[in-house]
């Protein structure tokens, strides 16, 4: 996703900065919607805070980096889980999978008892993995309108419009491109 702004890099390093304020304690939380920003360089990190009763390590932040440009600054960047997540559920899913296959494909001799493990059994890391998939796509819900936020904040602050090359969607395609992309 592509971004362009027709402020400075520096300017638009400035105002992310604005919103890089201490991370809400347990006991001052943000509002919902406010936007958190990491700034390290050119690249930044943005977060939308969600509903203050809930914590949500699936919502999706935006990975930026700023560019210089002719006409001011381009912003590109993507929308993804925090990088710790993914790695969790990588294990999760990844080990709950493994186990599954340990049950089916090992044979009989290779279990103490000489007595394959029912087929049965697999039934545990399958309805685990059902289990983390249905909790993944709850944490989805609970953050549905933050990637909103979080565009509508690149937009007001950051004076951006979104560049369409390489847009999936026919439809922007075949409208021109702002010359600033």
């Amino acid at each position: 996703m592509t971004y362009s702004s027709e402020l400075s890099k520096q300017e638009c390093l400035r105002r992310l900065q604005a919103h890089t304020g201490r991370g809400p304690g347990l006991w001052n939380r943000w509002a919902e919607g406010t936007i958190s920003a990491k700034v390290r360089g050119n690249r930044f990190r943005l977060f939308a805070w969600g509903p203050m009763n809930v914590q949500n390590s699936f919502a999706p932040l935006f990975y930026g980096r700023l560019d210089e440009a002719s006409d001011g600054t381009h912003i590109r960047g993507r929308f993804r889980m925090h990088p710790v997540v993914q790695a969790l559920l990588v294990l999760w899913f990844g080990g709950l999978v493994a186990m599954a296959a340990l049950l089916v494909l090992l044979p009989a001799s290779s279990w103490g008892s000489r007595v394959a493990p029912p087929a049965f059994s697999v039934l545990g890391p399958v309805v685990m993995i059902l289990l983390g998939y249905g909790v993944v796509r709850l944490g989805r819900w609970f953050a549905r309108g933050q990637v909103e936020s979080i565009r509508a904040f690149l937009v007001r602050e950051l004076t951006a419009h979104a560049c369409n090359e390489g847009s999936p969607n026919p439809a922007l395609q075949a409208t021109a491109a702002p010359p600033s992309c």
